[in-house]
């Protein structure tokens, strides 16, 4: 079994979500904050048994956007300094392994 949790921008979320359960896939949406823009995201859970995962990997891949987004010039981090554009990718994706999962 595996947990994905994948973060995605706040409005590509319920896309992703509701893709996936399509194709019998259960998610979980929660909401989130953080990134080099401190910005809203959300966060997609879903437990899959191992053989799913690439399709849904492939299903968050296809409905996520990317996007070049304006920096504001008081957005910095110390001495480092962000560009004026910033590429943004439409999903991080992590795979995690879980021993049990329960559904109750």
């Amino acid at each position: 079994m595996k947990l994905i949790v994948a973060v995605t921008s706040k409005s590509d979320a319920p896309v992703v979500a509701s893709a996936m359960s399509k194709e019998g896939y259960p998610s979980t949406v929660i909401s989130s904050y953080g990134g080099f823009l401190r910005e809203e995201n959300a966060a997609v859970f879903s437990g899959i048994d191992d053989i799913g995962v690439n399709n849904v990997i492939g299903i968050i891949k296809a409905n996520t956007s990317q996007s070049i987004v304006d920096v504001l010039p008081e957005k910095s981090y110390g001495n480092f300094k962000l560009p004026p554009q910033i590429k943004v990718r439409g999903a991080v994706v992590f795979t995690v392994d879980i021993e049990h999962l329960l559904r109750l």
